[in-house]
């Protein structure tokens, strides 16, 4: 039966590796294969192993050199090395030489594939990716640095002539448009400019593996296809990117967490009202003025925003390679059909990524004509020292689990308990006196770590969709790791998706906290209605409610957003603890390995040749014009085994986390035997 089996599986591999025009796997069709490619033989096999020698050996640089000579896709295999200790007979086993996949690398001679430019490489790449917009974002940064500056002038000259930029008695008497300039506007402004830089640099963290592979000679899996920047906490993304020297992230990340986080920070620390509150008369001139040293730093971070745009804009010359945008699974698989690349993730159903990354380090992958292929094979790679890092092996993002997430909880809790006892706590407002930004710094603690869990939500979501069965053909085109933020918990709702679309208006209002927060530097005592004019015998006139920066209705509305948007990312974090914090994936899906994984024996695929042309809109108009729905768990695979991932319904059962179900499940090869009795 072993026998039976063992064959039936070579002819599966035999019949897999014919590629033909219009089948699965066809581009293989195109490929040449040459002599053999390796160093001196004798140094590379080891002891009691004979390589088998080739004079007309190729180098990598001649094969490269060929393949762009010929325009054809060159296949090199390496010199095999042939094990001679094995030709007594004794130690030869008949399974594994009529197995060919579990004989393994060590029989088999490993091939290089080297391809011709492409002349017509094509680069689409979305609109926040553009250069018009990276252009209006840095000519956005020097007219905000500019402007800040303009600001600071007028008001150290104002300060000379003992004047503000407004000037007033009673916060009342401040004209309404005045008022909002003063104490809103800026963060506003600062904030939405933050988030046009979100969006750009969703895409690019998005987007960076296939710019990787449609290098000339692609890329590295670790640098590639393993790699995962959207699950990553973004104030560690720089350092990650820097790490893999892949620029134009590390440009757009530090961009974001400046634009969007620090400068917002400064930016409200640099205005301030003159007199001192202990020094302030009521009934006596109050002035609004910007404190230089403060103002010269949001300039300074502005500018450099601004330097960091114009290098972005120069890295993002680059061609990307892909024809559209490569949404969701659809457009992982429908670039996978062309080559051999799905045989390197054979045995990984249900591996972690440190498993995966093992068996895909010593091979350079590439994105060519639009499809994924396999590269030059090579037995050292620079980045050895990194893949034995390890991976986490929990199948959901780090904010996806209680460890993250009850701590998470916890602190907005007690900011939503600090807030008020810092305004009507006796001496407590003396931090936010004496630190005016420390509010908005929190708020903005607040807003990164939920934008972490939104795109770890946006992410699983279609892979939740599938694990609870017969999902439609759309969840395969389902993607939300790319879409603009505002737009996001609009389009979640029309596809009923409410959990994305509650945490994606989470994200939202995180931006609304950061604004409200910023005016939080006053007495909240006297804003009590009855109480704004009645003084303590220990309180100065400077503590009159007159003599802040704050009207009644302002004070309150800003108050009651804070604590009324906290309680709701309090609930609705809850909410998702609730219903995703259960294992319905065998590993993280954030990474195009990962998807490869799930992939590679779905018979599904069949349906995708061709199609890597196809942009979203035609690839789900395409799927839902099959009558099939689609679902995560353990299937039968094309070669006739049991595998766990993603394929067309009917699957053979659901996925349980842990639980290896084909060791349950008795085959009909196992009937009769003892070990199966």
């Amino acid at each position: 039966q072993d026998i039976v089996h063992a064959g039936l599986t070579a002819e599966y591999h035999d019949l897999e590796a014919r590629g033909k025009p219009g089948t699965l796997f066809g581009g293989m069709d195109t490929v040449v294969t040459a002599p053999f490619l390796g160093g001196n033989p004798e140094t590379q096999a080891p002891s009691h192993q004979r390589a088998l020698s080739n004079t007309t050996t190729p180098s990598r640089i001649e094969a490269q050199r060929e393949a762009e000579k010929t325009g054809e896709i060159l296949a090199v295999p390496e010199i095999p090395a042939v094990d001679i200790s094995n030709f007594g007979g004794g130690a030869l086993d008949s399974h594994q030489a009529l197995n060919p996949t579990e004989s393994g690398a060590q029989g088999d001679a490993k091939k290089s594939y080297y391809f011709p430019p492409d002349p017509d490489m094509p680069s689409w790449r979305p609109m926040s990716m553009n250069w018009w917009y990276i252009t209006i974002l840095i000519c956005i940064a020097f007219g905000l640095a500019g402007l800040q500056e303009y600001i600071c002038q007028i008001s150290m000259r104002k300060a000379n002539e003992n004047q503000g930029l407004i000037e007033f008695k009673d916060p009342k008497e401040i004209p309404t448009i005045q008022y909002f300039t003063w104490k809103y506007a800026p963060t506003m402004i600062l904030v939405s400019y933050g988030i046009l830089w979100q969006i750009s640099d969703f895409e690019v963290k998005r987007l960076e593996p296939y710019y990787q592979l449609s290098k000339k000679t692609g890329a590295t899996a670790e640098e590639s296809l393993n790699m995962d920047y959207l699950t990553f906490f973004s104030y560690l993304t720089p350092i990650k990117a820097i790490r893999y020297q892949q620029w134009a992230v590390t440009l757009s990340s530090l961009s974001t967490l400046i634009a969007g986080s620090l400068v917002p920070v400064l930016q409200s620390a640099s205005v301030e009202m003159y007199p001192k509150k202990s020094e302030r008369v009521e009934g006596r001139m109050k002035y609004v003025r910007i404190d230089p040293p403060w103002s010269r730093t949001v300039t300074a971070a502005l500018c450099f925003v601004g330097i960091c745009g114009i290098i972005l804009l120069f890295q993002l010359r680059r061609k990307s390679g892909l024809l559209s945008d490569p949404k969701g699974i659809a457009g992982i698989a429908a670039m996978a059909t062309r080559s051999h690349i799905l045989s390197d993730f054979n045995g990984l159903d249900t591996a972690n990524h440190n498993k995966i990354h093992k068996q895909l380090k010593n091979r350079r992958y590439i994105l060519h004509k639009s499809s994924l292929w396999q590269g030059e094979y090579i037995k050292h790679t620079a980045a050895d020292h990194k893949s034995d890092q390890k991976r986490p092996e929990n199948p959901h993002p780090l904010m996806l689990r209680l460890k993250a997430g009850v701590p998470y909880i916890i602190f907005l809790l007690v900011f939503a308990g600090f807030i008020p006892i810092c305004m009507f706590v006796e001496g407590a407002n003396i931090i936010t006196e004496k630190l005016p930004w420390f509010l908005t710094a929190v708020a903005t603690i607040i807003k990164l770590i939920w934008s972490t869990l939104d795109c770890d939500v946006r992410m699983i979501e279609p892979f939740y969709i599938l694990s609870r069965r017969h999902a439609s053909p759309r969840t395969l085109t389902l993607d939300y790791t790319g879409t603009v933020p505002g737009w996001l918990p609009i389009k979640a709702a029309i596809n009923r998706h409410y959990l994305v679309a509650l945490v994606g208006l989470g994200a939202v209002l995180t931006e609304v906290l950061t604004v409200c927060v910023s005016s939080f530097s006053v007495d909240g005592k006297k804003f009590i209605s009855g109480k704004g004019d009645e003084l303590d015998d220990d309180e100065s006139q400077g503590d009159s409610r007159d003599n802040s920066g704050e009207t009644f209705k302002s004070f309150w509305v800003s108050f009651g957003l804070a604590l009324g948007i906290l309680l709701y990312l309090f609930l609705i974090a809850c909410l998702v603890y609730l219903k995703r914090r259960h294992k319905f994936l065998p590993r993280q899906p954030g990474t195009i390995a990962s998807v490869l994984a799930f992939i590679h024996q779905s018979k599904m695929l069949v349906d995708f040749v061709n199609t890597e042309t196809f942009n979203s809109k035609q690839m789900t108009q395409y799927l839902e014009r099959l009558p099939k729905t689609y679902a995560l768990g353990w299937f039968s695979g094309r070669d006739g085994e049991d595998h766990c991932g993603v394929d067309e319904e009917e699957i053979l059962a659901e996925y349980q986390h842990g639980v290896d179900w084909t060791k349950s499940r008795l085959l009909g090869g196992h009937i009769g035997t003892w070990e199966h009795y």
